[in-house]
């Protein structure tokens, strides 16, 4: 159930990142930010499939509050156009070790072969 809403919001959060108001009372969707923003989302589908439980649970929240918090900072150093990007792909870059660790075999976990 968490999971899901993860990913829900995840999924939200990259949307509302991508559009941008256009002076003509209309939304472009930038495809380049979408892709960045659900990457982080994408590698925590890949932990889920692997892995189920707590831990897994509260890493997709503290993703989700990260992400969301990041971007929504006022007090952040970096300019808007450079959170957008940095803040998913900085995620990512946390995650991605989890994602090698999750995928491995059990028997590798516990250095037996």
């Amino acid at each position: 159930m968490i999971v899901n809403a993860v990913l829900v919001l995840g999924t939200v959060t990259a949307a509302a990142v991508s559009l941008e108001p256009h002076f003509s009372s209309a939304y472009q969707l930038h495809f380049g930010l979408l892709a960045a923003n659900l990457l982080p989302y994408l590698l925590y589908a890949a932990i889920t499939a692997c892995r189920r439980g707590t831990p897994v649970d509260v890493l997709g929240l503290v993703l989700v509050i990260a992400h969301v918090g990041l971007l929504a900072w006022p007090g952040l150093a970096w300019e808007a156009h450079t959170a957008v990007f940095a803040v998913p792909l900085l995620l990512s870059a946390i995650i991605l070790p989890i994602v090698i660790y999750a995928a491995k075999p059990a028997s590798l976990h516990n250095g037996t072969d």
